[in-house]
């Protein structure tokens, strides 16, 4: 192979590599004081917690729009304090024993509060995320959509 051949392949290479790294990306970002931040891909997912009050469960469904999340639906087994009392369509009880109410509310960013006591989990594409064990107990946690290149999310920026 000849020089000028080489050095063909290893600048394309190279610019394939420049590409991937520096090429900036729709993803979910978690951010939170004193911490690394943690990026997802930019597709729905669902926030589980175990409701402070009532002691069940309770998840929502997000949807990715372009710069905000879309509160989709919301699923709990009880009736309580902060449980939403209107639905877009009639609520419904699923297999499982969830109410099922519809929201469709758009949100630019969410704000968490972590806790092991309420287990706050994202799960996304059947893969859990348990928050929880990833923060201390009361982390004040920011989520949203930003673009970022691979490098940045390698390195926590």
């Amino acid at each position: 192979m000849n020089n000028r051949i080489k050095v063909l392949l290893t600048g394309s290479i190279l610019a394939v590599l420049l590409f991937l790294f520096l090429f900036p990306e729709r993803t979910i970002k978690l951010e939170a004081e004193g911490y690394d931040a943690r990026f997802l891909p930019d597709e729905t997912f669902e926030l589980h917690w175990i409701h402070s009050i009532e002691k069940s469960e309770w998840y929502e469904v997000y949807e990715v729009e372009e710069n905000a999340f879309l509160l989709t639906d919301t699923y709990f087994e009880t009736f309580g304090a902060g449980v939403p009392h209107q639905s877009e369509s009639e609520p419904e009880v699923t297999e499982e024993g969830f109410v099922k109410f519809t929201v469709n509310e758009t949100y630019d960013a969410l704000y968490l509060n972590v806790s092991e006591n309420v287990k706050t989990t994202i799960i996304q594409n059947q893969k859990e995320y348990p928050l929880y064990d990833f923060y201390e107990a009361n982390t004040a946690l920011e989520v949203k959509i930003v673009n970022t290149t691979l490098l940045q999310r390698i390195t926590g920026g």
